[in-house]
């Protein structure tokens, strides 16, 4: 009598990875089904990694997580991934848009249905790379114009799912990205088959706060209903996702209904402006300027003598209470409109500009800050953005005496 040949696993190989979300999925059913004809099933770790044994005759294969918890939250969608072979291969909304743009349709449909001919035709180099490429089309042009950074694979470059870890932040910025759009996961995989663009514009900003001159991404957007998106992932207070609309020119005009922000300052089309949060400003009790954006389409300046002779209008709290000038010498000087009163002449204005900022012996504070600037119609716009900071402080206050965020921006002449 014949002896069947064996399915066991070979030593040593095996597939393996992290499915996360922006953060870990907990106690997820994974499933791998391959060309070969063979099933394996594996159930994700607390910090969202898996691994089952396999055979090298056993792949290509297509992966799907199912159930388990994200955040404590149960998950009632799968995600879904591609193991070309043996090694890393991760489950991620990424790679869930891979399967899509591979397959040419919903991922859970092309799980259920797909043959081993189907599966072996479709997982080659190309048709990876290709579909890769697609999802990066996709996700650029959603809020914040996202891109993966180079070298980087969704599918077998390894990561932690913690916060630091630059790919796990990548999906959460990819998931606050989804909702401020206003599109699902399905959607986003829709467009990434089909090259459709996810936004009708998307677009790339930096957000400056406190503490330090504290530097984070946000991402705006026009979207397919009409809305304007805004998102704003800040590690130390937590993630801001908010509806608006805008003005023929692109400025802001309103904010909806039970946003996080109670103000905004929004200027050459929403390429720079100020969001407040209700706490004591330094100008107004009942607001204050949580964060001074601008635009990528600006440039940073990096030579203070650029400013020199330059007049501004300074906005504190999302309103104008005054003008400035930095004179010729480098001294600045703020003009307040109610009263007509200035201050003393700044002489180290452009110190604030230097890594470690400029000491406010008064207060005890460190002034930090940036300077952009933006040609259009052989026109130049600067805008100053500053930062202060209670010294020896990582809190993100703000207060209006030690802790605050102010711009200005250029007077043409």
């Amino acid at each position: 009598m014949a002896i069947p040949p064996t399915t066991a696993p070979e030593p040593g190989v095996k597939s393996n990875g992290t499915a996360a979300v922006g953060l870990p999925i907990v106690r997820g059913q994974v499933t791998m089904k391959c060309a070969s004809g063979t099933t394996m099933t594996a159930v994700t770790e607390s910090t969202g990694t898996w691994q089952t044994a396999a055979r090298n005759s056993d792949y290509p294969c297509v992966i799907q997580v199912s159930g388990g918890t994200a955040g404590g939250v149960e998950r009632t969608t799968s995600l879904y991934s591609i193991a070309s072979g043996p090694g890393v291969s991760n489950i991620t909304p990424l790679t869930d848009l891979i399967v899509a743009a591979l397959s040419g349709q919903e991922p859970g449909a092309w799980f259920a249905s797909a043959t081993n001919g189907a599966l072996s035709g479709a997982i080659t180099p190309v048709g990876l790379s290709d579909a890769l490429g697609k999802v990066k089309s996709a996700v650029a042009t959603l809020p914040g114009k996202l891109s993966l950074p180079d070298g980087f694979d969704p599918i077998t470059t390894g990561f932690n799912a913690t916060k630091g870890d630059a790919a796990d932040g990548l999906l959460e910025v990819y998931g606050v990205a989804l909702t401020t759009a206003g599109v699902t996961q399905a959607d986003a995989g829709r467009a990434a088959a089909s090259g459709t663009a996810l936004t009708k514009e998307a677009f790339s900003l930096t957000a400056y706060t406190t503490p330090n001159l504290t530097a984070i991404k946000m991402g705006t957007s026009k979207n397919l209903d009409d809305t304007f998106g805004i998102s704003i992932l800040d590690l130390n207070r937590g993630n801001y996702t908010v509806k608006a609309s805008i003005d023929a020119d692109g400025n802001l005009r309103a904010l909806s209904a039970g946003s996080s922000f109670n103000g905004y300052v929004s200027l050459l089309g929403n390429r720079i402006g100020q969001l407040c949060t209700a706490n004591k400003g330094g100008m107004d009790p009942t607001m204050a300027s949580q964060y001074a954006y601008v635009s990528s389409e600006l440039t940073e300046v990096t030579d203070a003598t650029e400013l020199f002779g330059k007049n501004f209008v300074e906005y504190e709290d999302c309103a104008s209470y005054g003008t400035s000038e930095i004179r010729a010498d480098g001294a600045f000087i703020f003009t307040e409109t109610a009263s007509g009163n200035s201050n003393t002449p700044d002489l180290n204005f452009a110190q604030a500009m230097a890594s470690n900022g400029r000491v406010n012996a008064e207060n005890g504070s460190v002034i930090r800050g940036k300077v952009y600037k933006y040609v259009v119609g052989g026109a130049t716009t600067y805008v100053y953005l500053i930062v202060s900071t209670k010294q020896g402080t990582s809190m993100p206050a703000l207060n209006g005496e030690t802790d605050y965020v102010v711009m200005g921006v250029s007077l043409q002449p």
